[in-house]
C-alpha cells in the first residue's frame, strides 16, 4: 500500500521548463550560438547535463560546468517558474488524507530549500532534500539511504517526477514511479520508460486508488 508520495522538484512541482529553455538560449545567445526551441528541448534533454550542453554548441572542455550550472541559475531566475496549480491543489489533498510526502531535487540543498520557502509550501513535505555540491546529478543514492534511514519500504513509495531519470531511480531504489508530461521531457520519450505515464498532477489521486 502506498503511504508515501515522493516528488520531484523541477518541471514536476515548479513549472520551469519554459524558464530553463530562456535561461539556455540566453547562455546560448551570449556564445553566439543558435537558438533552440521548447519542443526540441523535451525531446532532445539529456543527462549528464555536459552532454546536453555540448549537444547544443558548448565546449565543455573550455568550461567548467560549475559555472555552467552558476549561469543557468541565474538566468532561470529571471523568468516566472510558479507552482503547478495541480500540484498545489495535490500538495494539500494527500496532506489532508494522511499521506508523508518528500521532495528530492538536484538542485544544491540551499538553492532547493530558498525556492520551496519563497513558493510557500515547505510545511507540505516531511523531508527536503538537496545535493551538497553544485552540480546537478542523479538522486539514486540520496532517495535510497533516505529511505533506509527513516525505515521507509520503498514498494510504499510513490516516485513522481517528470524525467526518464527518475523512472530510473524509481527502479533503482524498487519504487513505482508516475511521470508527468508537463515538465522537461516529451511524452514520447517518457512513454519508452516502464513508468506510469501522466498528464497532470490531477490525476496521482486516481493511480493511487489503482495501486492501493
Amino acid at each position: 500500500m502506498i503511504n508515501t508520495i515522493l516528488w520531484d522538484f523541477n518541471g514536476t512541482v515548479m513549472d520551469d521548463m519554459g524558464a530553463s529553455v530562456g535561461a539556455v538560449n540566453a547562455m546560448l545567445q551570449k556564445r553566439n550560438l543558435p537558438l533552440i526551441s521548447e519542443e526540441w528541448y523535451t525531446l532532445n534533454l539529456i543527462m549528464p547535463l555536459e552532454a546536453f550542453y555540448e549537444s547544443v554548441g558548448f565546449d565543455m572542455q573550455a568550461e567548467r560546468i560549475e559555472e555552467v550550472s552558476e549561469e543557468f541559475q541565474r538566468e532561470c531566475k529571471k523568468f516566472p517558474r510558479p507552482v503547478f496549480p495541480e500540484v498545489l491543489a495535490a500538495l494539500k489533498q494527500f496532506q489532508k488524507a494522511g499521506y508523508r510526502q518528500l521532495l528530492f531535487s538536484s538542485l544544491h540543498h540551499d538553492i532547493l530549500t530558498a525556492q520551496v520557502q519563497e513558493r510557500g509550501i515547505a510545511d507540505y513535505f516531511e523531508g527536503i532534500v538537496g545535493r551538497q555540491d553544485r552540480l546537478l546529478g542523479g538522486k539514486e543514492v540520496a532517495v535510497q539511504t533516505y529511505l533506509e534511514q527513516h525505515y521507509i519500504e520503498p514498494q510504499q513509495v510513490l516516485i513522481v517526477g517528470d524525467l526518464t531519470t527518475d523512472a530510473d531511480m524509481a527502479r533503482y531504489v524498487g519504487s513505482p514511479c508516475a511521470l508527468i508530461c508537463k515538465g522537461h521531457q516529451h511524452r514520447q520519450i517518457l512513454e519508452k520508460t516502464d513508468a506510469y505515464i501522466l498528464d497532470s498532477a490531477a490525476e496521482i489521486a486516481a493511480l493511487l486508488e489503482d495501486l492501493q
